[in-house]
């Protein structure tokens, strides 16, 4: 038999029957009753005439029942094709239309926008409602449950075979559709639970990310696999987050530092007993020395720090900086994974010296399959065999790696190369910066002039002149910015996430 990611939680459910598997804002499920669901569910895929191969999109909030489906899928041999329940309407139909998608399984929250993709998307031929309340036009998820088989499906999949289409951020576009396989998150998962020595059975995990974004996915996947306890909730809330890691003595969380500075208000307003944190991971952002302080300090006074470096395309992880890691210089994200290689190459793809900025290229068995009917942008990405990132990044003499930047991202101002991230760094530094983003404006002397877009702090005072001066004591006079655009939020594609720097070019990028 293939180690595949449905087997991989099989597993697990045999040999952890009565242990808690998933939770919920509403429910708890044990390992033996969600694998008996999630089997019902394969087998009422088949007498929907849903097959191996097959594109079936999910729209929903983390829940249980989502949980269910991404099993009963694997199992299957179902793509699951998660969409942004997050998105625009306009967002979630192009996702649907761009991936072949006949089949819609959404939460009853979402009768809304599934009515809208049923009458703009004439592919979607087959709605199933999860929830209660399903409307006319589709089948109800417990109705299908009820008349199929509990009994392990004969399942037909590989590893090699499709397991999810994932789309990447759209930081810089249209978002495109990621393939991964079976293989290629299951190494993921066996690197990780190695490396990070986590998840193990007796980890419990509150993911404040949604399951359509590959972090909270690829870690649902390595606790299923582990036999683990995943704990998911519809919305992020602060002081939610914190009851929970309370109640629920949870030993594992993955965070940003957006995410993270939201926790420290939160817990200083109303202390809460964090003890049982054992690891934190902090992701998508530099992590100042201060804030790393704090958050040991005030956040996870028994936890062990690590970093990451990710993206879709790799399953997602690249490198880990583990607690006893000791780089020349703070804000490394660590070694590669062990199962991964990394270079850092010119536009030509020929390998840089240590300490030479260029462009951060993986390979390995989680690289992706390549982006779906989309074969330009595949043999672009994955050229010379090697995953091309799109990430500025660099060695230093012991072999760890410094994420600098997109390079779709980089200021090109007098000739000289500006990395957005150097700055943005900087603008976190100043006490009353809440966060900050920058990009390049036209200029018709230098080519481009170096903008800042900065959320103050609640209450704060911030004006143009103050942050120009802030970023002028610490950066060469070059890399200042020049201007400053006030504003109450940075639009991002997911909560927490990147910066959506398309929007803010569109919305702020003119002279």
């Amino acid at each position: 038999m293939e180690m595949t990611l449905g087997e991989s939680f099989a597993r697990s459910a045999r040999k952890y029957p009565r242990k808690i598997a998933c939770k919920d804002d509403d429910s708890s499920i044990t390992y033996d009753l969600l694998n008996r669901r999630v089997n019902r569910w394969a087998h009422a895929l088949e007498g929907l005439g849903i097959g191996k191969g097959r594109h079936v999109a999910t729209l929903a909030n983390n829940c249980i029942l989502l949980m269910e489906v991404y099993l009963g899928n694997l199992k299957a041999g179902v793509v699951t094709v998660p969409l942004d329940s997050r998105g625009t309407i306009e967002d979630i139909r192009y996702e649907a239309q761009s991936t072949d998608c006949d089949t819609l399984l959404f939460h009853a929250d979402f009768a809304e926008e599934a009515e809208a993709l049923r009458e703009t998307v004439p592919a979607l031929k087959t709605f199933v409602c999860m929830g209660e309340g399903a409307p006319g036009f589709a089948a109800s998820y417990e109705d299908l449950l009820a008349r199929a088989s509990d009994e392990e499906p004969d399942s037909p999949v590989r590893e090699q075979d499709d397991a999810f289409l994932l789309f990447t951020g759209g930081t810089t576009g249209r978002p495109k559709g990621a393939i991964l396989t079976h293989k290629s998150l299951l190494w993921n998962i066996i690197c990780v639970t190695t490396e990070n020595r986590s998840p193990t059975p007796e980890d419990r995990i509150f993911y404040p990310m949604q399951m359509y974004h590959t972090a909270a996915l690829s870690r649902f996947l390595a606790y299923m696999y582990a036999g683990g306890t995943f704990i998911g909730s519809k919305t992020f809330d602060p002081d939610v987050y914190l009851d929970v890691v309370e109640r629920e003595r949870t030993t594992f969380i993955v965070g940003n530092p957006t995410i993270y500075r939201m926790l420290l208000e939160a817990n200083r307003k109303k202390r809460r007993d964090t003890s049982s944190m054992k690891r934190w991971l902090c992701s998508q952002g530099f992590l100042h020395r201060d804030l790393k302080e704090e958050i040991e300090r005030e956040l996870w006074p028994r936890g062990r720090m690590y970093g990451s470096y990710a993206l879709t395309e790799a399953s997602p992880a690249v490198t880990i900086l583990k607690p006893e890691d000791r780089p020349v210089e703070w804000g490394s994200v660590g070694r590669p994974y062990m199962c991964t290689e990394v270079r850092i190459a010119d536009e030509n793809d020929r390998d840089l010296p240590v300490g030479s900025e260029g462009e951060i290229l993986v390979r390995g068995p989680t690289v992706f399959k390549g982006y779906y009917k989309n074969p330009e942008e595949t043999a672009r990405a994955l050229r010379g065999g090697w995953l091309h990132t799109g990430d500025v990044g660099r060695y230093d003499e012991r072999g760890y790696l410094y994420m600098v930047d997109r390079i779709k991202d980089m200021i090109k101002t007098g000739g000289i190369n500006v990395y957005c991230a150097e700055i943005e760094e900087v603008l976190a530094l100043h006490p009353d910066v809440a966060e900050g983003a920058v990009i390049g404006v036209p200029h018709e002397k230098w080519g481009e002039s170096i903008r800042a877009v900065v959320v103050p702090r609640k209450g704060a005072q911030l004006t143009e002149e103050v942050v120009i001066d802030h970023c002028r004591r610490h950066l060469a006079s070059h890399k200042k910015p020049t201007s400053v655009v006030f504003v109450d939020e940075l639009p991002k594609g997911t909560f927490g996430g990147k910066v959506l720097k398309r929007v803010l070019r569109e919305k702020y990028g003119r002279a």
